[in-house]
């Protein structure tokens, strides 16, 4: 899921201490950190000398809290805030279902940790307006997954919330007088909108009153390295909790669990120098740095033994964080960030920053942020760019104001980055939608939402060898408390589907006529179109079953009052596992089945096709597949006839992760997680199935459509078709992503890569498409596999870059010595007809990218010479490729004669002349073809045959730049042959002057 910025920055300033509220330089007191506090609409700034509580969504400051001098005496300045619940996961194997559990979630309270210089922990609590649920429907802003939760227990975190709970501020001496009323927008509740609570307003979102409490204080003898906290929260109403505590010490890790803030009990797992918590697999982990040696210590909780891993790299940068990504850790250095394999002990990928690196924390599955000393840049897993505000060829200041940011947080689409000198941006974004790869007819769009209810919808069709505009759609409301966790559009692009979570309302949108189609009161867990009009969504009922439903959604139907009405299929998911994903293929081609009829006499069968495949994935290992047969009108059009089943296949003992894509291929499957493509095959006869690695260092796959798929790896996109994947064949083509944008779609037909850049300045931010082409490495490829140059020419010849393609080609074979033979009756099969400019612009053009030591090469492959090409260009009267073979034969030519002043002026165009002429140039480096290119402006008659087209080709261009350059050409020519001829011994130079004048 990839990210970007929608516009620049709001910029606001941290409110520091004044000297009248504390004794002491002001200007001494900095920005330390910014945290979320979770399941909540809150975060926390810190700095040395407060504690401040911002509303997230909209941005306010609500409440703070004030060091006095007498605290800074005792216990220190501020050093460290930690959110409790942040790292649930770190508890694991301390807390029961520690990172899953909700059953905190009905509190209206959250509670956060600051660590003081002096090694105290203040525990504070937060005393929140709403629950968790309740802060989800309100503001859109996805701190919860509400989906998940119990019907019932779901249905209790919802409050019902009153204007009562808005943060209003009055007057200090007029308490009737509203100074501010709750709302981010100044804006007069009126007595009617009160009564209904309805007013379908864009600043219908209240600032919520919240109250901040110091609960304790508690006393560590040593220094505080890293922390991390947990409140268990009883569901009875006792007023009871458990808090535990991970306090990471230079000589060790302390688990504290206490009851009501009492300690109860504690216990002490030695680990020496160790820096950062971790959660790594199933192992809580503490990272240590010694003398640039990095040392991975996986702690057994109940043994309390400490498993010590040296990794295979060494750095003298100082470790400043680390976290854990798919299969990876991911250390973060002062200079560099490591990307590290801990299983196959190997470093992934390694990035130097260009300045030193202040902070880096990823923001999505795919995407991180890295905050420097000289600007921002968001990061890909393989960090490949996909924004930075820093500008190789900006040499001013103009981008000083997005430098030395230390700190930030991200939800929805924001993002928060705090300085310590009190700057604060608060940007908001683009965000990915996160497409399936459900239609391999049609190639996958690339859909960007944000906040204020825009989809920015990039969809190249296959053919597309240009660039592509980007659309831009509304969704059908004001409000901007909309979350949109799903948005799929259909394999022709003519329908879009949204559902917003937090109001459970699924929307339809026809692309086409314009119209939207809305349907409240749904549960949707996911969703695919497959075909060009059926949806399949993954939902639950009323009793929180899990269905999965199929409508139909034809583009020209009006207006839909009953979605139920399009139901074609429903499909009970069994309640004995787990679901752990929905995919949902068509068949890039139809697949003609045999149907037999139960009447022998029964002549008039149906053609039955399977159109698609919807495949489930369950917890247990298994998968089944569902065929979908249909009846394929004369229009090309579907009518689905039946749901088949095929029997479930048990592939393992159990999936941990659910597949980001999976595909039934050659009696078996391919599918897509944790980075790596992996092949499933039956072994033989046996039930029993064997998984095998085709693929690995995946970044994204970008698209399955056709034949083949399309993966960026690292810092490249391969192309691959379905069966050399699966024998683990090379690429069709490897390109090559480039550093200032990244790639998101792709037209296949056409061989194009279409990649996007989010191009940043101090008042602009806007997305602008890019293209790389590599229909050079297709035809290479079918050129090696032995496929004709007529099957070439036909598929990809009306094709705008396939003429450069081909020179692309030929010029990198002449560069490497490879035989031309395929690829010179390719460019000779070019041009159907009389006329061969195409071949001829093809060689010209080759000849201009080449080295002239290249030339003899060429010209002996092709069978031709030099002038063999200028007559063929006077013959086939081609006044562009006689350009380009001039510009380069002058070039050459003049560069001769500055190196042999010797060479005489012409006298008479005799052929016998040509020949001395010719013998006196054996002895230049260059031999054979080469030599003979000065020869060819003897030859009268040709150079103004030559003249003549050029100066034709000026007179009567249209356009005044083509026009300028034949001109240009042609008294170059004429320029060159006087210098031959300065004693005016032929009538050359007249004639040539004729033509022009």
């Amino acid at each position: 899921m990839l990210i970007g910025p929608l516009k620049p920055p709001q910029f606001s300033k941290v409110p520091f201490v004044k000297p009248t509220e504390n004794s002491g330089a002001a200007n001494d007191e900095e920005t330390l950190q910014t945290v979320l506090l979770p399941h909540s609409n809150c975060m926390v700034v810190l700095t040395t000398r407060q504690v401040l509580i911002y509303n997230y969504k909209p941005m306010a400051l609500v409440a703070t809290n004030t060091r006095s001098i007498e605290s800074f005496e005792e216990y220190g300045e501020n050093k460290a805030v930690f959110a409790d619940a942040a790292n649930s996961d770190l508890f694991c194997g301390i807390v029961p279902d520690a990172g899953s559990t909700y059953a905190g979630l009905h509190q209206r309270k959250t509670t956060f940790y600051v660590v003081s210089e002096r090694n105290f922990v203040f525990v504070f609590q937060v005393l929140l307006g709403s629950s968790p649920a309740t802060i989800l429907k309100e503001t859109g802003i996805p701190i919860v997954d509400i989906q998940s939760i119990d019907p019932y227990f779901g249905q209790e975190l919802v409050d019902n919330s009153d204007e009562s709970d808005a943060l209003t501020v009055f007057d200090k001496f007029d308490t009737h007088k509203v100074i501010q009323n709750g709302y981010a927008v100044e804006k007069q509740q009126g007595f009617l909108h009160f009564l209904t609570g309805s007013s379908d307003n864009v600043d219908e979102i209240p600032i919520k009153r919240i109250e901040l409490r110091l609960r304790i204080i508690l006393k560590f003898e040593h220094n505080i390295l890293d922390f991390a906290g947990l409140c268990e929260v009883s569901m009875e109403d006792n007023g009871d909790h458990k808090e535990y505590l991970l306090v990471l010490f230079p000589h060790g890790l302390q688990i504290l669990e206490l009851q009501n803030f009492k300690l109860k009990d504690t216990s002490l797992i030695k680990v020496t120098d160790g820096l950062k918590l971790l959660q790594h697999k199933d192992s809580l982990c503490v990272v240590s740095q010694i003398s640039g040696q990095i040392i991975i210590n996986r702690l057994d909780l109940g043994e309390k033994i400490v498993h010590s891993d040296k990794l295979s790299f060494d750095t003298e940068s100082p470790l400043i964080d680390a976290f854990s990504r798919k299969d990876a850790l991911v250390l973060v250095f002062k200079t560099e960030v490591v990307s590290y394999n801990f299983k196959d002990d190997k470093v992934i990928k390694r990035y130097k920053a260009l300045s030193e690196i202040n902070s880096c924390e990823p923001v999505t599955q795919e995407a991180s942020i890295i905050l420097t000393k000289n600007g921002i840049s968001f990061l890909t897993e393989f960090c490949n760019y996909i924004f930075s505000t820093l500008d190789n060829d900006n040499n001013d200041n103009e981008l000083d104001d997005f430098a030395n940011f230390t700190s930030f947080i991200s939800l929805g689409g924001t993002l928060v980055c705090t300085s310590r000198d009190g700057r604060v941006a608060k940007w908001d974004l683009w965000v990915e939608a996160s497409s399936p790869f459900s239609d391999m007819r049609y190639p996958k769009p690339f859909i960007l939402l944000n906040d204020f209810n825009d989809i920015m919808l990039f969809s190249p069709t296959p053919e597309s060898s240009r660039n592509v505009p980007f659309q831009i759609i509304k969704l059908p409301t004001q409000t901007i408390n909309n979350y949109v966790p799903l948005l799929k559009a259909n394999g022709p692009v003519t329908m879009l589907a949204a559902y917003v979570s937090n109001k459970n309302i699924l929307l339809i949108h026809n692309l086409v006529s314009n119209e939207w189609h809305s349907f409240p009161d749904m549960i949707v867990l996911e969703m695919n179109w497959f075909g060009s009009d059926l949806l399949l969504c993954h939902v639950l009922d009323e009793e929180r079953n899990e269905l999965l439903k199929c409508y139909h959604m034809p583009p020209q139907v009006g207006p839909i009052p009953d979605l139920g009405a399009q139901i074609l299929w429903e499909y009970a998911i069994p309640s004995s596992s787990i679901l752990r994903s929905v995919h949902v293929n068509t068949l890039s081609k139809y697949r003609l089945l045999k149907v037999t009829s139960k009447n022998p006499d029964d002549d008039d069968i149906e053609s039955m096709f399977k159109i698609a495949e919807i495949v489930l994935q369950n917890s247990v290992g298994e998968l089944r597949v569902i065929d979908v047969i249909s009846k394929i009108n004369a229009d090309g059009s579907s009518k689905v006839k039946l749901f088949h089943q095929l029997p479930v296949q048990k592939l393992t003992e159990s999936f941990a992760e659910a597949f980001d894509w999976v595909l039934g291929f050659n009696g078996g499957f391919l599918s897509y997680s944790l980075g790596s493509i992996v092949k499933w095959n039956k072994q033989g006869d046996s039930e029993e199935w064997s998984s095998e690695i085709v693929l690995d260092k995946v970044e994204r796959m970008l698209d399955v459509v056709d034949t083949k798929a399309y993966f960026v790896q690292e810092d490249s996109v391969l192309v691959f078709s379905l069966d050399d994947l699966w024998n683990k064949k090379g690429p069709i083509a490897k390109v090559a992503v480039n550093e200032n944008d990244y790639p998101v779609a792709i037209s296949y037909n056409a061989a194009i890569i279409h990649s996007v850049q989010f191009v940043f300045t101090r008042n602009l931010c806007k997305v602008v498409p890019h293209q790389t082409m590599y229909l050079d490495q297709v035809i290479n490829h079918l050129l090696q596999s032995g496929a004709s140059s007529q099957d070439i020419d036909a598929r990809y010849h009306s094709l705008n870059h396939y003429k450069f393609s081909l020179e692309k080609i030929l010029s990198s074979k002449v560069l490497t010595n490879e035989p031309l033979q395929s690829i010179v009756e390719l460019i000779n099969y070019y041009d159907q007809g009389p006329k061969f400019s195409g071949r001829l612009e093809i060689i010209s053009n080759c000849l201009r990218k080449i080295e002239v030591e290249h030339w003899d090469y060429l010209f002996k492959e092709i069978k031709l010479t030099p002038r063999d090409l200028l007559v063929q260009c006077v013959e086939q009267d081609e006044a562009k490729a006689l350009g380009v073979l001039l510009m380069v034969f002058l070039n050459y030519d003049g560069g001769k004669r500055g190196d042999h002043p010797e060479v005489k002026p012409i006298s008479k165009p005799k052929r016998n002349k040509r020949n001395k002429n010719r013998r006196a140039n054996t002895n230049h480096p260059h031999s054979g073809n080469v030599s003979s290119v000065s020869t060819i402006f003897n030859d009268e008659e040709l150079m103004v045959q030559v003249l003549k087209i050029l100066v034709n080709a000026a007179a009567s261009s249209t356009e005044p730049e083509q026009a300028r350059e034949f001109w240009d050409l042609s008294f170059q020519l004429v320029r060159f042959i006087h210098a031959l001829d300065i004693e005016n011994k032929t009538s050359l130079v007249e004639d040539a002057m004729k033509l022009i004048t």
